[in-house]
């Protein structure tokens, strides 16, 4: 086998990460001829397939598998070995790419973000907000170094790297009728106008699965990837929500909101967690925001 160039296999990697030829020449700012060349170049010097031919997204081989999880490790190893260069001259500089999912924005992830601006102000953070699954794979595939997600799948490609127990709870504006009632049941619930989120979310497929389990089925007024519009749906008083007592942290602790606990072990047991890839080597300032993070964990509320 010949040597390769090394750069063919970044156009490779990019058009995984986009899924075609199209995309991929978009990202790069390249004709979409170019990327198919360079990796049929790439597959010439490799002497192996490296994409399945015939599709219309991409698809790779075991060979394209292998060539695809090794440009990922090199480029995170590279990231880390500059980010600890640039912090042991003192620079302190760098971008965290944090995805996070439903239910975590708002003043509790804020007020972690701006204690770590104060205290390291040249650290830039970009943030994306997902549903779970979503959020898993932006971290599997190295678009963000953390995420923050509501019960994580298992997946053995990521670590879970702290929880806190965030069992779901339904939200009702105060004086309610279920007002008072220190555990509700879906079929309580069922009784009045509801909104949930839509399918996409965990909290969703979560709520669905105790559904069939009890053979109650809820039939929402409104679905929405909007949890403000969820909570102002409940906070207006035209009926409840569910959501996990995070998402609502600041309404319950004004006394806008009150929250009361279900009646279901599933939905009592759901965590909030922070993962990263297994694996991977984050760079300084990554780290240090996962720690923040971290130690914040153990003390988000569950009212």
């Amino acid at each position: 086998m010949q040597e390769f160039n090394d750069n063919r296999l970044r156009y490779l990697f990019e058009a995984v990460r986009c899924g075609t030829m199209r995309a991929a020449s978009e990202a790069l700012d390249v004709a979409p001829s170019s990327i198919s060349r360079q990796i049929s170049q790439l597959e010439d010097e490799l002497g192996v397939a490296l994409i399945e031919r015939g599709r219309r997204t991409i698809k790779l081989t075991e060979a394209g598998e292998i060539a695809y999880a090794y440009f990922r490790e090199r480029s995170s190893q590279q990231e880390a070995f500059i980010s600890r260069l640039s912090d042991i001259r003192g620079l302190r500089e760098g971008t965290v790419h944090l995805a996070v999912g439903e239910g975590f924005i708002g003043d509790l992830l804020i007020e972690v973000l701006r204690a770590f601006m104060d205290q390291y102000p040249a650290i830039r953070i970009s943030t994306r907000i997902a549903a779970t699954a979503d959020v898993v794979h932006m971290v599997t595939d190295d678009e963000a170094h953390i995420g923050l997600v509501f019960q994580a799948p298992p997946d053995p490609k990521i670590r879970v790297r702290a929880s806190s127990s965030q069992p779901l709870k339904v939200l009702f504006r105060p004086g309610h009728p279920l007002d008072g009632q220190a555990q509700v049941t879906l079929a309580d619930i069922a009784r009045y106008p509801l909104s949930l989120p839509d399918r996409s979310f965990r909290i969703r497929q979560i709520i669905g699965a105790a559904e069939s389990a009890e053979r109650i089925f809820l039939r929402p007024n409104i679905t929405s990837n909007s949890l403000l519009i969820l909570k102002e749906f409940a906070r207006s008083g035209t009926g409840v929500t569910v959501l996990p007592s995070i998402a609502a942290y600041t309404e319950i602790r004004a006394g806008v909101l009150k929250a009361a606990s279900l009646e279901h072990a599933a939905l009592q047991e759901t965590e909030a967690s922070v993962i990263v890839r297994l694996g991977r080597q984050l760079p300084v300032s990554a780290n240090r925001l996962l720690q923040e993070i971290e130690a914040t964990m153990p003390f988000l509320p569950t009212p």
